[in-house]
């Protein structure tokens, strides 16, 4: 019997993201032990207001097709997909993040609109480890109350 459907999302053949993140910890350590750069590529899809909550997801089924066969591509959160791109160096990084950026918005549902932020080890070492730790959903909301101030 093949267990490896429960490390994937069966709606969108993403890695659930605890599997993802486990990775992305696996590639920090093996890139700190032998020197080997590595990026990850944070995708998050954008809708218009009003659209189906389905439409999310739909999105992030098209990320498979998106990305090379020795990418790893994980749900995140609604509408939230990394990418981990290993032996990468910021240029092979960025051209990677530009290929999939246009792939997505050729497959992508009408509606939908992608924004990704790119961070290449090690010089983006210490926030990838903050990302492991605390999340990419909970430091966005951290620095959204930043950005706008006290919540009244």
């Amino acid at each position: 019997m093949d267990e490896s459907w429960i490390l994937l999302d069966n709606d969108t053949g993403l890695h659930v993201a605890w599997y993802f993140w486990l990775r992305v910890l696996d590639e920090v350590n093996r890139s700190a032990r032998y020197g080997a750069p590595f990026a990850l590529l944070l995708l998050e899809a954008d809708v218009h207001p009003g659209s189906p909550p389905r439409l999310l997801e739909e999105a992030a089924a098209r990320v498979p097709a998106a990305i090379r066969s020795t990418d790893l591509g994980g749900t995140i959160g609604v509408g939230r997909v990394g990418v981990l791109l290993p032996h990468q160096d910021v240029a092979a990084a960025e051209s990677a993040r530009r290929r999939v950026l246009e792939q997505l918005e050729r497959r992508s549902p009408r509606g939908v609109r992608w924004d990704g932020r790119l961070l290449c080890y090690p010089g983006d070492g210490a926030e990838i480890s903050n990302l492991l730790t605390s999340g990419w959903h909970e430091r966005r909301l951290h620095a959204r109350a930043v950005d706008v101030g006290p919540l009244a």
